[in-house]
């Protein structure tokens, strides 16, 4: 058991003297640019249209709902509407 240990051993140090010999591959790469502050600000954008476009199809369809139920309660007569339950 004492070989596997130190064979262990010594390929932990040769993998850290390769580590530390030089300059990593990363560093030689050349840089890129890949736009994601363009993106984060078109993200932006869109988010806030979206929630505009949200918002008035919810208005939309709480005016819908309201004159359906006026709607209804005219056909229905002198009846008092309850409202239902959620």
């Amino acid at each position: 058991m004492a070989a596997v240990f130190e064979q262990s051993l010594s390929s932990s140090l040769h993998r850290q003297s390769i580590i530390t010999t030089g300059p990593s591959m990363a560093d030689s790469l050349p840089s890129i640019n890949f736009g994601f502050d363009d993106l984060r600000e078109r993200m932006a954008k869109f988010t806030t249209k979206f929630d505009v476009f949200i918002e008035q199809g919810r208005k939309n369809v709480l005016e819908e709902r309201n004159q359906f139920r006026m709607s209804v309660a005219e056909l229905q007569g002198p009846f008092e509407y309850v409202e239902p339950a959620s």
